[in-house]
């Protein structure tokens, strides 16, 4: 009987994040250094992140005072245990006491000398804390990463322990004992100088401890590359040419580093895609009234947002909050923003309208896996789908939406690592932006979507039209301009999503996103340092 792997985190210290909770990254801002890395000056911090696997909910269980802990009369008594036929967990009426202790089994692209070791003897010590054995004489070590074909973009640092003198058949992933072993081994591993993070796995002695399937389970357990649904009976704008852009840009131009080859730097530029032909009236409408509260097929207004406003009902007045000071203040007024209600409602609700768009975008980028941003990223408070309605008098400032090489320690940085975004063979990060009002005179109104370029201070504004959709890098600066007093009280609404393009094979190009329909494709306009002047 093999058992599931029981996965912890390793933080990366290199980044700005606390050893103890995950930082949820709500459209923070940036300071741009001379490497051209965009670094999150604004951020909350939210509780550590959950399995999807029941079974593992407790696993990020936090020892808050470890001494307290160890003197609590902790007993090394292990509860033996089975399912039934549901895979029901059925607890045995008599606990069952074993000798238990642990073992360094296998690990793949931590190196031998510069880290393993540190990182052994941080979990040895650990150990003890708890009375336990902890071998890793006999470990085997391989410098080369594991990184499964299944799983293209896989970082394959990865580190898996025994627990030795288990009961036949014992369920780790139930142990409410291990998981706070495993909890205590967060916490002592943090200050381990760790290059990239490493996904440490724990099971049962005797078990296939296959690194590619702890690798593969991790992304299953978490959603990490769930792909968006392809309609068959989605309409399929290639025959109407309707996935050319009526506009390319390219900005914010930096050398980054290549991560294929440590040491080398590479010039990148962030991307922005104009498309006003993606989607047709009636599936705009569908999606306005999705964002709206109303059944899709609603041909009632229930509220005169035009005279009042948006509905009170399905938004809230500092729900959205673009930039967040380090003492958690609002620097701007409080903007309109959907009731945690709402942004639930259309993240899980199912709508057939939503779907069919989603069926749109994988078929608008052949090329990738497409999938929402997977809530191991960043937490529960950074939703995949979010709707905008800024009105007059709303004050926004410059940000990004997120960037890979600023995640925090979480299940996502385990399994792929911390890089620029772009990276060949790497999940790019990209946000999609659909304007949805019936109308929208947007020289009279205003409102545009402003696109910053940091190393030159220049900018590029796109004005909303309803239909246009906006795609875009997630670590490009941006933000929302208020409507014009001209506008009134009538919101500018927007739908937007936070996607992943994960590569479908290793080394893949992720920088051309035409996916073949290049010759059609219309030149890119080139902003500021994107022209590479000095490169």
């Amino acid at each position: 009987m093999i058992n599931s792997p029981l996965i912890i985190r390793l933080p990366i210290i290199s980044l700005a994040t606390s050893a103890e909770f995950a930082l949820a990254l709500i459209n923070f801002s940036f300071v741009s250094n001379k490497s051209g890395a965009r670094l999150p000056t604004s951020f909350i911090l939210s509780q550590p992140f959950e399995t999807r696997d029941q079974n593992k909910e407790n696993i990020f269980t936090r020892v808050d005072s470890h001494n307290n802990f160890i003197n609590s009369q902790l007993k090394s008594e292990i509860t033996a245990t089975n399912y039934d036929g549901d895979n029901q967990f059925v607890e045995d009426e008599k606990d069952e006491e074993c000798d238990i202790s642990l073992r360094a089994h296998a690990s793949s692209g931590i190196h031998p000398t510069d880290e393993l070791p540190t990182l052994l003897r941080t979990l040895s010590s650990a150990s003890n804390d708890f009375g336990l054995s902890f071998h890793h004489d006999d470990i085997q070590v391989s410098e080369n990463p594991c990184r499964p074909n299944s799983i293209p973009g896989a970082l394959g640092r990865v580190l898996s322990i025994e627990v030795e003198g288990l009961p036949e058949g014992f369920q780790v992933d139930n142990d409410e004992f291990l998981m706070q072993v495993l909890g205590y081994f967060k916490e002592c591993v943090s200050g381990v100088p760790l290059t990239q993070p490493v996904l440490v796995a724990i099971q049962s002695c005797g078990d296939n401890l296959d690194l590619e399937n702890v690798i593969e389970k991790e992304v299953t357990d978490y959603g990490l590359r769930d792909e968006l649904v392809e309609m068959s009976s989605a309409k399929a704008p290639e025959i109407d040419g309707l996935f050319i852009p009526a506009l390319s840009i390219k900005l914010d131009g930096a050398m980054i580093e290549d991560v294929d080859c440590p040491g080398n730097r590479l010039f990148d530029t962030s991307s922005i895609i104009v498309f006003d032909n993606l989607l047709d009236e009636s599936l705009r409408k569908r999606l306005l009234n999705i964002v709206k509260g109303y059944p899709e097929s609603s041909e009632i207004e229930e509220w005169n947002d035009t005279k009042n406003g948006p509905d009170p009902s399905r938004w809230t007045r500092g729900g959205l909050v673009d930039v967040i000071d380090e003492g958690f203040e609002m620097k701007a007024p409080s903007c309109w923003g959907l009731s945690d209600e709402a942004v639930n409602d259309i993240c899980f609700g199912r709508h057939p309208a939503i779907l069919e768009f989603e069926s749109t975008l994988t078929k608008l980028f052949p090329g990738f896996i497409v999938s929402r941003l997977p809530e191991a990223v960043f937490g529960e408070c950074v939703s995949p789908l979010t709707a905008n309605a800024p009105t007059y008098g709303d004050s926004f400032s410059y940000h990004i939406d997120a960037d890979p090489l600023q995640v925090p320690a979480s299940p996502w940085s385990d399994v792929f690592g911390v890089y620029p975004n772009r990276s060949r063979g790497k999940p790019r990060f990209v946000s999609c932006l659909l304007y949805l009002n019936d109308e929208w005179d947007g020289d009279k109104w205003g409102a545009p979507t402003e696109f910053l370029d940091p190393p030159t201070d220049k900018t590029y504004r796109v004005l909303p039209r309803p239909r246009r959709c906006v795609i875009m890098d997630q670590d490009v600066s941006h933000k929302v301009v208020a409507p014009n007093v001209e506008a009134g009280m009538r919101p500018r609404y927007s739908l937007v999503w936070k996607l992943v393009l994960h590569p479908r094979k290793a080394g893949q190009d992720m920088t051309d996103l035409t996916c073949g329909r290049g010759d059609v494709w219309p030149e890119s306009v080139i902003i500021g340092s994107a022209k590479n002047d000095n490169i």
